[in-house]
């Protein structure tokens, strides 16, 4: 027997549950940082700095869990619906996996998949350790990836696509190049993933082009690829699928080009260009021939008599 859902007795909660409800164009995803019960100090750091980055679109829980994401997934996905969160960094530290972070992703708050990454602390460093001017809270970073695994093996594809939504924040259609003072780069090789963060600066270069140079900002980290749990078939389908209401309407006689430039085909009837109405130019109009005045009339009109 179902039990019907009591509607919010307050606006709060009303607004709360329309937030929370599907839409066709979603909000921007939430991510949420997390600790487990055994958790270490490079880990806290390093999510503080990431946080950071991904400000106003994230969230931290102070609170440490208990909880195993490879084993039972539950509370991750409990704490998923409660938050309002798609995507999620755990934290956990111990003996046979040291300084350990899992970056995964929700779908109607199940688990979609995640990838679990042990940070190098030899190499570490954080934005404390840098002297260099922050972002601008909100700014969409630049994102390259260098290496071949990122388009050929599994793990990396996977990891790929979890970074971009984990830093990604707001989907826009325009950017303007003032607003563009971050870098994220991302280099895979020998099976870790070295992640660097730059300070985009313009300077005066004499043209209307700038002279664009890069800053190290922190934080500096590597990675090294540990575990990985790639999405259900089913349910990586289900959270690909758009709403045909979304697609653009296919228009007659319309087509792109590699360029993005729209085409058109009109299709008319042969038409006599003779009867064409066209610009009025003197120098186009046509002359009337002047009539040929016998040699007589001529002379007799010029008082001379013709033999």
């Amino acid at each position: 027997m179902s039990v019907a859902k009591r509607p919010p007795k307050t606006r709060a909660g009303k607004k709360f549950l329309l937030n929370a409800a599907p839409k066709l164009v979603e909000n921007t995803k939430q991510v949420l940082f997390m600790f487990g019960q055994p958790s270490s100090q490079v880990c806290k750091d390093l999510f503080k700095d990431l946080c950071s980055m991904t400000k106003p679109n994230s969230k931290v829980l102070d609170r440490k869990k208990e909880c195993r994401p490879f084993e039972d997934a539950e509370p991750l996905e409990y704490l998923s619906k409660k938050n309002d969160s798609s995507i999620f960094a755990f934290a956990t530290h111990n003996k046979k996996r040291p300084h350990n972070m899992i970056l995964g992703r929700t779908f109607d708050h199940k688990l979609l998949d995640m990838c679990e990454l042990g940070v190098n602390v030899k190499t570490v460093k954080f934005l404390k350790d840098f002297q260099c001017e922050g972002h601008a809270i909100g700014s969409k970073p630049c994102m390259t990836f260098t290496g071949e695994v990122f388009d050929s093996v599994p793990e990396f594809m996977q990891l790929k696509s979890i970074l971009i939504d984990f830093f990604r924040g707001v989907v826009v259609d325009n950017i303007a190049l003032s607003g563009l003072d971050h870098v994220l780069a991302f280099t895979a090789a020998d099976g870790e993933v070295a992640m660097r963060h730059y300070r985009i600066m313009l300077k005066k270069s004499g043209t209307r082009v700038p002279l664009v140079e890069l800053k190290e900002m922190g934080p500096r980290v590597d990675w090294t690829v540990r575990r990985s749990q790639m999405p259900a078939p089913g349910l990586k389908k289900e959270a690909m699928k758009q709403s045909t209401k979304l697609k653009p309407k296919k228009r007659k006689n319309l087509e792109t080009n590699s360029m993005g430039d729209t085409l058109g085909r009109i299709h008319m009837q042969t038409q006599n260009i003779h009867l064409l109405q066209t610009r009025k130019v003197k120098a186009l109009k046509k002359r009337k021939v002047a009539k040929e005045v016998p040699t007589d009339e001529v002379a007799a009109a010029d008082g001379f008599s013709v033999e």
